[in-house]
C-alpha cells in the first residue's frame, strides 16, 4: 500500500486505486526521478512483487505510471511469462484505466489524448508525442525548455547534463543528432526536452 495516496494522485481516483491494491501483496517504492523510466515492476527470486515509481510533481503522470505497472503485476500473477507489453498487458491496462477515463479525474486536453492512446497503448507514454507533450504541461516545472522537433536541422542544442548536439535530419520517427564532443551519432524522439544554443547559426 502507498501511504498518503492523496499526495500523488487525483483525489477522485483514490478510492478506486485503493480498491485495486489494498488486498495485493505488493511493495511500493517512491524513488528519485530516473531519466530512463517513469516506473518499473519486478518479481524477485524470493517471489516478492515490487513496483517503483518516480517521485513526480505531476499527479496525472504518477497515476498513469501506477496503473501501467499494476497491469504488469496482474498479468504476471496470472500468466507469469507473458510478454511485457503484449496483448495481455494491453488489455489489462485498458481494463484498469478505463474507470478513470473521465473528466472528474483528468483535464479535457489530457483526457482526449489518453482516449486515443488507449485504443492501442504503447510500452511508454514517451512514444506518444502528442500525449507526452500534454502531460508535460502538468509537471509544474519552472525549467525552460524546447522540444527537439521545434528546432531546425543544422541547429545546435544542449541535452541532458549539458552535452552539446547538432541536429542533422529526421529518420522515420526519430531525429539523427551528433554529439559534438565525442562525434558519435544518436537518435532522439521529437519530444526530447532540450535547451537552445543561442550562438547557433541557422
Amino acid at each position: 500500500m502507498i501511504s498518503n495516496l492523496e499526495e500523488f494522485i487525483p483525489v477522485k481516483s483514490i478510492n478506486y486505486v485503493s480498491s485495486l491494491i489494498e488486498k495485493e501483496n505488493i511493495q511500493f517504492k517512491i524513488v528519485k526521478k530516473r531519466r530512463s523510466k517513469h516506473g518499473d515492476f519486478k518479481r524477485t527470486i524470493n517471489g516478492d512483487y515490487i513496483i517503483t515509481i518516480n517521485r513526480f510533481c505531476n499527479q496525472y503522470r504518477f497515476i498513469l505510471t501506477l496503473i501501467h505497472e499494476l497491469a504488469h503485476y496482474f498479468v504476471t500473477i496470472k500468466y507469469y511469462r507473458a510478454k511485457p507489453h503484449g496483448k495481455l498487458w494491453k488489455n489489462k491496462f485498458k481494463q484498469l484505466l478505463n474507470p478513470l477515463l473521465n473528466k472528474s479525474v483528468f483535464p479535457n486536453d489530457l483526457l482526449k489524448c489518453l482516449s486515443r492512446h488507449m485504443e492501442n497503448p504503447k510500452s511508454t507514454f514517451s512514444y506518444d508525442l502528442e500525449l507526452s507533450k500534454v502531460l508535460d504541461k502538468y509537471d509544474n516545472s519552472r525549467q525552460k525548455y524546447f522540444y527537439l522537433d521545434q528546432v531546425k536541422d543544422g541547429e545546435i542544442f544542449f541535452y541532458g547534463d549539458g552535452n552539446k548536439f547538432l541536429k542533422i535530419k529526421k529518420r522515420r520517427k526519430r531525429y539523427l543528432c551528433e554529439n559534438l564532443l565525442n562525434k558519435k551519432k544518436y537518435l532522439f524522439l521529437g519530444n526530447a526536452k532540450i535547451k537552445i544554443d543561442e550562438n547557433s547559426s541557422n
